[in-house]
């Protein structure tokens, strides 16, 4: 089944609320064993009567009524009514106020009940305790944002409820996998895991399967996912847009049946709900991708300003011809590397460079003076293959007492090692074709070296003495050493690419290094 089309049960529930006798006896035992087993279903089937109900009674322009029972037309329909109208008046009954400011309750739905013989009782339902309110979402990535006092998620949770983001954007990560991401100004409902209210801001929602009905509402649109990726738009004067990036989305307006848009198109409507035809602008609104690219923008500004860095690599580039590679740290002794073959890349986002490592002989020269006591050195990594035993990320030119080597094993663990004190073998792997970060302590006073992958410990050493730390000339790519005649030669060519690597002369702490993996890790 194509994801951009309703499954057969949704279908079964659109079909009766727009003609009930369309459904056959066969379709109509469908419907209702399909809301026995399925409370995706059951959820479905309220949103969609919730909708219809709503949107009669905003054309109507009057108070709501109870309407009275009519005589049955037929002996199969009414058992599919009775059946289905406990989920139907829980649905009512719990307050989805989808057309908000009415300030009246949805009128009730009066049901005819066929004669006892052939009555369908429905299930007795436990009465249900009085719980604390459940998490909705959760803050997934932000970037330099702010909530207004009293509209704010507590802890990065969002309960139902309203929120004013004041400045910046964020992502609201839902259980069922559904990704909203709001840009500021914005104030915004969080109703239940399948429904928001904006009323005034930017958002896009990204909805898996597991999210199928998402809706975001505004004041003039209800907007249902049918499997999709769309953005709605409300200014402060209420003129309101919807783009439709990829599958479709069933628009509700009021006084309108239901309309399918399709990928790639977008509407505006003015105040007056004037409504024109715009192009759909993917790029005009944020994902949680493109939040965390700022995200990790400002965090590198401040690993770049720290004292104790010693080189900084970020492998942006203004031109994809030049052999200069710029160290960004600000304070440091280290000069510029040079490279000596390999290719400009993209790295973990679209507008982020790396440097891809593919050739033999592949690596950047550089030189690093002084000896240290501690030293921590971190770097985000993608291995293409693991062609050899061992492949170089970052070691010096011969293995001395006191130099630091860092090699990938056949099996993609850590082989890391101090000259002449110990070599570190990592159970944690690095996967193929997946940014992975990982990071060194390494500490001559307290006489241990601990290793991370991806923020978390993977292993640490003690040392049986206390050594400087020292590296001079040294390679990021293939390692160098030196032959029988003297001169250097290159192998353990790396397959892969990095697009970030820092050397400090200082211990970042635990928290620290899980804060840089945290500040880099949004990159899908």
């Amino acid at each position: 089944m194509s994801e951009n089309q309703p499954d057969p049960v949704s279908e079964l529930v659109e079909r009766y609320f727009l003609d009930p006798n369309s459904l056959s006896n066969t379709e109509q035992a469908t419907l209702i064993e399909a809301l026995k087993a399925d409370p995706a279903v059951r959820r479905r089937f309220r949103m969609a009567a919730h909708i219809e109900t709503e949107l009669r009674y905003e054309a109507s322009g009057e108070e709501p009524v109870a309407t009275t029972p009519s005589p049955s037309t037929g002996t199969s329909w009414p058992k599919l009514v009775f059946a289905i109208a406990a989920t139907l008046l829980i649905g009512i009954a719990i307050g989805y106020a989808i057309w908000p400011g009415t300030g009246n309750a949805p009128p009730e739905i009066a049901v005819e009940t066929p004669n006892p013989p052939e009555a369908v009782q429905p299930e007795a339902v436990e009465p249900e305790l009085i719980t604390p309110p459940n998490v909705i979402a959760r803050l997934d990535v932000g970037h330099a944002y702010r909530f207004e006092e009293g509209f704010a998620p507590k802890e990065g949770e969002f309960l139902p409820g309203d929120y004013h983001l004041a400045e910046g954007e964020i992502t609201l990560g839902f259980d069922n996998g559904v990704a909203v991401s709001v840009e500021s100004p914005a104030r915004f409902k969080v109703v239940d895991p399948l429904h928001m209210h904006l009323e005034h801001g930017r958002a896009r929602a990204i909805v898996p399967e597991t999210g199928h009905g998402f809706v975001i509402q505004t004041s003039k649109l209800v907007v249902e996912d049918l499997g999709t990726e769309f953005g709605v738009v409300v200014d402060d004067k209420q003129n309101q847009e919807l783009h439709v990036f990829a599958g479709e989305v069933r628009l509700h307006e009021q006084n309108l049946p239901p309309e399918l848009l399709t990928e790639n198109s977008a509407l505006a409507w003015n105040a007056q709900d004037q409504r024109r035809t715009i192009a759909a602008d993917d790029h005009a609104f944020a994902t949680s991708m493109s939040i965390g690219y700022k995200r990790w923008l400002d965090y590198s500004e401040r690993l770049r300003d720290d004292p104790a860095a010693l080189f900084y690599f970020d492998f942006e580039t203004d031109s994809r011809e030049s052999s200069n590679v710029t160290n960004r740290a600000e304070h440091s002794v280290v000069q510029d590397g040079h490279l000596n073959s390999g290719i400009w890349a993209t790295g973990r986002w679209p507008e982020k460079g790396a440097m891809l490592f593919e050739n033999p002989g592949d690596r950047i020269e550089l030189d690093i003076p002084g000896e240290y006591d501690q030293i921590t050195m971190m770097a985000w990594v993608q291995m293409n293959r693991y062609d050899l035993a061992l492949q170089t990320v970052f070691n010096t030119i011969g293995f001395e007492r006191g130099e630091h080597h860092w090699n990938l094993l056949r099996s993609g663990s850590l082989r890391m090692g101090l000259g002449g004190m110990y070599d570190f073998t990592s159970r944690a792997s690095l996967p193929r074709n997946r940014w992975t970060h990982v990071a060194a302590q390494l500490d001559s006073i307290a006489k241990e070296s601990i290793y991370y992958i991806d923020g978390k410990e993977v292993g640490r050493v003690a040392w049986n003495s206390t050594i400087p730390l020292q590296y001079g000339p040294s390679t990021i790519g293939a390692w160098g050493s030196v032959n029988n005649q003297g001169e250097v030669v290159y192998g353990r060519e790396l397959r892969g690419r990095i697009d970030e690597i820092a050397l400090f002369s200082r211990i970042l702490s635990a928290d620290e290094i899980a804060e840089a993996y945290e500040a880099g890790s949004n990159f899908q």
